[in-house]
């Protein structure tokens, strides 16, 4: 912030009223800003601030609030404003909030120009190692739980993250081998060759008997799938990843005895979203009206979080042991620590991209499959 130290990283913007501002606009604003106050411009310079209390004790007075709402705000404003320095260490900006009783004050710099507000609330959380990114996402990696809010990160690095995509293709080609051995043994077993059945193109564009072998590996290969992930360690580390986020998001002090009591399943997590296109795909397939898309998209819109739930908790998530709590921690930690020193960041569109992680795991993905095309000629990839 132009070389600015002290409380500029904490400085943010806000909106900025005028006299001529109606009560409807101005109680909308505030109500919008999270702050009791906001400030009020005439000619550029700031003269006043306009607060929740003048507003309630007009709407409160008036015969009916519809009276008042489209009338000025000049006569509310509130003068004698008590500013801060941009240039003021944040203990001394502490004590200006102790005298004032306010909760959000206006920041000018050494000219008097507006640079923005300060809330009280952000100003104890820097205080105290506490801010928090109001959104955390994150990834289960095989080197620990990674952690990021699109701007900075914390745990598992860019290598961790390609080996969570190197993990999940060598469960694909564990669970297709595993399937395709199931396969010979049931022919062996009973004669019957499901490999002609697979081969062969469907006789009508109706389901018959002879699709069942193609039915029947699908859902075994994703059954498989869902029972490696199970076991695997990716499944502990993921749990961890939703609990360290649930304790950053409800501002808890990320301890073992804290975290280890959050949720393993996680409301914004990608399961929910791979779920939802799981079913959307499976119901447009069985009912290929227009009727049965309607449907497949009102199941989707109901039900996509339920399923997603009952994914993650049985299937992509598992109780962690502690050391992949622990991991949690140390990701939450080193992403807290990291977010302190530059709070207010916006990151590039191609940033957030990479910081998010789905490139690196793409990549490890891709690598893997590649290869096993390449050397191994596995028919079913």
């Amino acid at each position: 912030m132009n070389g600015y130290v002290g409380i500029a990283r904490l400085v943010k913007d806000c909106p900025v009223l005028s006299p001529q501002d109606t009560v409807r606009r101005a109680a909308g604003l505030l109500r919008a800003s999270g702050g009791s106050r906001l400030p009020v411009c005439r000619n550029g310079s700031i003269f006043g601030t306009i607060s929740e209390r003048s507003i309630a004790a007009q709407l409160a007075a008036a015969d009916s609030p519809n009276d008042v709402l489209d009338t000025s705000i000049e006569s509310l404003v509130e003068p004698g404003v008590t500013l801060l320095d941009i240039r003021v260490s944040p203990q001394e900006a502490a004590s200006v909030f102790a005298a004032s009783g306010e909760d959000v004050l206006p920041v000018t710099d050494e000219r008097g120009a507006f640079r923005g507000v300060l809330y009280r609330r952000d100003l104890l959380a820097y205080l105290s190692k506490n801010l928090r990114p109001p959104l955390v996402a994150g990834m289960a990696t095989p080197l620990g739980v990674y952690l990021t809010n699109g701007v900075v990160s914390g745990g598992a690095g860019n290598i961790g993250l390609f080996l969570t995509g190197v993990s999940l293709s060598v469960m694909i080609i564990l669970s297709g081998v595993i399937v395709e051995l199931l396969q010979r043994l049931f022919s062996i077993t009973t004669g019957i060759n499901v490999s002609v059945f697979l081969a062969s193109p469907p006789l009508t564009s109706t389901p018959n008997v002879y699709d069942i072998a193609f039915y029947v590996t699908t859902v075994l290969t994703v059954v498989v799938f869902f029972v490696l992930m199970r076991i695997s360690p990716l499944s502990g580390y993921h749990a961890a990843e939703h609990m360290t986020v649930h304790a950053i998001e409800s501002g808890e002090v990320l301890t073992y005895e804290t975290v280890r009591r959050m949720p393993r399943v996680h409301p914004r997590c990608g399961t929910n979203l791979l779920a939802a296109a799981g079913v959307f795909v499976i119901l447009t397939n069985k009912l290929s009206s227009s009727v049965g898309v309607l449907l497949a998209l009102l199941v989707v819109v109901i039900g996509w979080r339920t399923v997603g739930g009952w994914l993650q908790y049985f299937v992509t998530t598992k109780d962690p042991s502690r050391r992949q709590i622990e991991s949690g921690i140390a990701a939450g930690r080193q992403l807290l620590e990291r977010y302190q020193e530059e709070p207010n960041r916006i990151p590039k569109p191609l940033e957030r991209m990479w910081n998010i992680g789905l490139f690196q795991t793409a990549a490890g993905m891709l690598t893997v499959l590649s290869i096993a095309q390449q050397l191994v000629g596995l028919s079913w990839l």
